[in-house]
């Protein structure tokens, strides 16, 4: 048999960090037409002061409540929450009983046998889960997202996020123990938001960016929930690095594919000192990207000032390279996963302070949908993270970033912006042509993203 290249034939990739596969096509697939349905492309039109928003400084939000005149960020408990602190205990002899008499009721004259009543406690399994969930508006300039923030503002993301998560560390957590300092900066709490961590087992931070992915309201905002469970996406994380950590002599998976990465350079999109952003060996969507520090970091207590900046600076090339790929608004869903609130000293010490970006779209107007074979077989890419991370390479920017010397940069324009780095220097927004359509339009482009 003839060999070929890797990139040339459909294969499968493993993920590490979930013990799962993706399978890339075959570049044949992306010679297939598409009739079928185009995402509309969001507008980038919106006004700085929305009187209808809920979010907006001053405004009313839907429960009533007024917001504060807020000019940062502004953190406050989801009037809506998906879990609270005050559900109460759930008796499982209760269910049980419920199940039982669910069968006699529906199987009259049966009586359930010993076994049956072993099936459905091992089977109906439910546990009640606690906890609080915060919206966090990072401006009160309705028409922003992170890309056209300045790199302080980022950085504010940042200590708010970190203020947070610091609040709610349980006591006993060997992070908080090995603390020294946590950021003043930040939201503040009322005396109820700090008690009764010790049955709090973890933060999520993450942030449905457009409307194509399911936000709710535009207004530059994440969401950070807060439970007694630990989510299965963390737990399978968790349960990899640990394993790996045990197989590998206490070295850390992620560090191990950080420096594989920074060695290869092919999927690396940026860098600075602190940070990388790469589309992962075994990203899934069309242009995923995997933020990583370059040590071992356990979660946001740990980052030191200047790396809290580089963070900051990483977040904000990310977004920008995004926007910046497709000359529009671009659409993801951004979570950063870190040590659990409460946990063993193991645990936290395999822990990974790690950020995904998880974006839908493959080409302007066309969405990744999981059909038949990505929901019940595995999940599949048509493009190699190779030649998306060379995409968002030449998609990025030069952001104005001093460690030394932080200074404010100007918001991009909406139009006319130049943009360094595209294939031919030149990027206009909003235009009639950008150059990504002239990328399909040039031979050797077409054959990077079959690459």
């Amino acid at each position: 048999m003839v060999p070929v290249r890797l990139n040339d034939v459909a294969h499968r990739r493993f993920d590490p960090l979930k013990g799962s596969w993706v399978l890339l096509a075959s570049p044949h697939k992306n010679k297939r037409p598409r009739q079928g349905h185009k995402e509309a492309v969001e507008s980038g039109d919106k006004p700085a002061y929305d009187p209808k928003c809920y979010l907006c400084p001053c405004n009313h939000r839907a429960n009533g409540v007024r917001n504060p005149q807020y000019t940062g960020t502004f953190l406050f408990e989801n009037d809506y929450s998906t879990v609270r602190m005050d559900e109460g205990e759930y008796d499982t002899d209760t269910c049980k009983k419920g199940a039982s008499s669910w069968l006699q009721l529906t199987l009259p004259g049966l009586i359930m046998a010993d076994s049956l009543q072993d099936c459905a406690s091992g089977l109906l399994r439910a546990e009640v889960v606690i906890g609080r969930c915060y919206v966090l508006t990072y401006s009160p300039n309705h028409h922003y997202t992170i890309s056209d923030m300045a790199p302080e503002e980022v950085l504010a993301i940042i200590e708010a996020w970190t203020t947070v998560y610091a609040r709610y560390l349980s006591p006993d957590n060997p992070v908080r123990r090995s603390t020294t300092s946590i950021s003043s900066h930040g939201p503040s709490f009322g005396d109820e938001t700090t008690s009764n961590t010790t049955n709090l087992r973890y933060m999520q931070i993450f942030d449905n960016n457009g409307e194509i992915v399911g936000c709710s309201n535009t207004h530059p905002h994440g969401q950070i929930w807060i439970t007694s469970s630990m989510p299965d996406e963390v737990r399978l994380e968790l349960a990899q690095m640990s394993k790996y950590r045990k197989d590998h002599c206490g070295r850390h998976l992620l560090e191990d594919y950080a420096r594989l990465e920074l060695d290869r350079k092919e999927r690396v999109v940026w860098q600075n000192d602190g940070f990388m952003a790469i589309c992962p060996w075994w990203a899934v969507w069309p242009f995923e990207v995997l933020l990583l520090p370059k040590r071992h970091i356990r979660g946001l207590v740990d980052l030191n000032k200047a790396e809290s900046l580089q963070f900051a600076e990483a977040i904000l090339h990310v977004t920008r390279s995004y926007d910046n790929l497709f000359g529009m608004t671009f659409p993801y869903i951004s979570a950063l996963h870190q040590a659990p609130l409460n946990g063993t000293e193991a645990e936290m010490n395999s822990s990974y302070l790690h950020m995904h970006f998880s974006p839908p779209l493959l080409l302007p107007s066309v969405k990744k949908f999981f059909g038949g074979y990505e929901l019940h077989g595995e999940p599949t890419r048509e493009i190699t993270p190779e030649a998306a991370a060379a995409f968002l390479r030449h998609s990025g920017t030069q952001l104005p970033v001093c460690a030394d010397n932080l200074k404010a940069a100007q918001p991009q324009s909406q139009k006319g912006a130049v943009l360094v780095g595209s294939p031919d220097g030149v990027f206009c927004r909003g235009g009639t042509s950008t150059w990504w359509e002239r990328v399909l339009r040039t031979s050797r482009w077409v054959k990077l993203w079959l690459f």
